[in-house]
């Protein structure tokens, strides 16, 4: 970094910021596989050796710039030339959840559900010098797409759940999981023999149960009966026209 000081109109001295070291990056691991279920745990560490100090040539100085980090990610072989950068403050570690290091994979445009080769590398930058980088190391990643469960007009998540005692009780809902690929709600679980029905927002304003025994689906219908107790595979299509269905399946 130069600083220029004018003693006079004819003379001018270039004062230079030098830092001490550069940053050597290492990361916890060099192989993520990432799934949304997992999305709150840590995918991987990265830890380095900060820049410690600047020393300074041609001026008596203690001005000590701040330092601030950024891992940057890019495919292997594209030199960094579009880079997904994550901010990792003053370092001198940061530790990227699953949830993060997916939602900068997508901005590289990663194909899910594909191991694609990467690279990443530190970079350092402080007051107005051009930044220092760390040594590339490379990066084995697997991107997931973002599943978001249908919402409401406010924005809020619509759940769907089953309530009875073929679950728990009249007064229990047991919230079904949302599936992007088939649009559908459902869950494997134990049930009791017992009745039960479909509710949306654990509320009686909108449910579902089955007038014919025939798998299709009436607002406000007859109890669905499960005949007897066993681990079951619960699906609810409300997307199924004319009418929505489900389907109980015995494992």
């Amino acid at each position: 970094m130069l600083f220029a000081f004018s003693a006079c109109e004819k003379d001018e001295t270039q004062a230079t910021l030098t830092p001490s070291n550069s940053p050597t990056l290492r990361a916890s691991t060099n192989s993520v596989v990432l799934t949304q279920a997992n999305a709150a745990q840590t995918a991987i560490t990265y830890t380095w050796t900060p820049i410690s100090s600047f020393s300074w040539q041609n001026a008596s100085s203690e001005y000590q710039p701040a330092v601030t980090y950024t891992i940057q990610l890019d495919r292997q072989g594209n030199n960094f030339a579009s880079p997904a950068n994550i901010s990792a403050g003053n370092g001198p570690t940061t530790a990227l959840t699953v949830e993060a290091l997916n939602t900068s994979l997508n901005t590289l445009g990663l194909a899910p559900g594909t191991a694609t080769p990467l690279e990443a590398r530190l970079r350092a930058s402080y007051a107005a010098n051009a930044p220092l980088y760390s040594e590339v190391l490379p990066l084995t990643a697997t991107a997931y797409r973002v599943c978001v469960a249908p919402r409401d007009a406010s924005g809020a998540e619509i759940v769907w759940s089953i309530i009875g005692p073929a679950g728990v009780d009249w007064d229990t809902d047991v919230v079904l999981t949302y599936d992007c690929d088939t649009r559908t709600y459902g869950t494997t679980r134990a049930l009791n023999a017992g009745e039960f029905k479909f509710r949306r927002n654990r509320d009686w304003g909108t449910n579902y149960g089955d007038d014919g025994a025939d798998g299709a689906l009436e607002l406000n219908g007859a109890n669905i009966t499960v005949a007897a107790a066993g681990n079951y595979t619960i699906k609810l299509d409300l997307n199924a026209t004319p009418k929505p269905t489900f389907t109980l399946t015995r494992r």
